[in-house]
């Protein structure tokens, strides 16, 4: 009698952190204490001059303080998960989705320079990076893009590239491979075929 074939379970599940995420921390908490700073020394001039500008500058900075404060709490619990059939991004408050694994069309290790800043970063061409540290990264091109908020629940913007300063950024490389078939054209083919419009 033959012996049952067993199932392929496909690649292992896999969890990546985020390189710098505590120094991403502090730097948010330092900016969220700058803004109560601010907002209190707003609130104490509105009441001696009762300037309405003082109130509104103080309003925004309490916001500001609050949104600042939340996302130094979220930030630790950053992450992509990897499993099978599906991936999930998370990072602070900006994006936390959920997709299909097979929507990535690859990934690439990417060097992230200094000078490119740290946080959420994009130029609004479908590129979007979450990186808390620089150097090592990687970069995934998806089929399908996903929504990240700049400004949670007011300023989103929908990536088809993603760069990641995660740990290990070598194994999600190994996991995904190299870009086949990407589905977005680059800004220099975009270029391209205005020219010859």
């Amino acid at each position: 009698m033959a012996a049952p074939h067993a199932t392929d379970p496909g690649p292992a599940p896999l969890l990546f952190g985020f390189r710098g995420i505590r120094g991403l921390q502090i730097i948010v908490v330092i900016a969220a204490g700058a803004m109560a700073i601010a907002g209190t020394l707003m609130l104490r001039s509105y009441l001696d001059s009762q300037n309405v500008l003082e109130m509104l500058l103080a309003i925004l900075f309490a916001v500001i303080f609050i949104w600042l404060f939340g996302m130094a709490i979220r930030l630790p619990t950053s992450f992509v998960a990897i499993s099978p059939d599906r991936m999930r991004i998370r990072f602070g408050g900006f994006v936390d989705t959920i997709m299909e694994t097979k929507d990535v069309a690859g990934a690439q290790p990417v060097e992230w320079k200094w000078w490119r800043g740290i946080g959420v970063r994009t130029f609004f061409a479908g590129d979007v990076a979450f990186v808390a540290a620089w150097g090592p990264a990687v970069e995934l091109t998806l089929r399908r893009p996903i929504r990240v908020w700049l400004i949670p629940k007011l300023l989103p913007v929908k990536a088809t590239r993603v760069v990641l300063s995660v740990r290990n950024p070598h194994k999600m490389v190994e996991r995904f491979g190299s870009v086949t078939n990407a589905p977005v054209a680059t800004n220099s083919k975009r270029k391209a075929a205005r020219s010859r419009r």
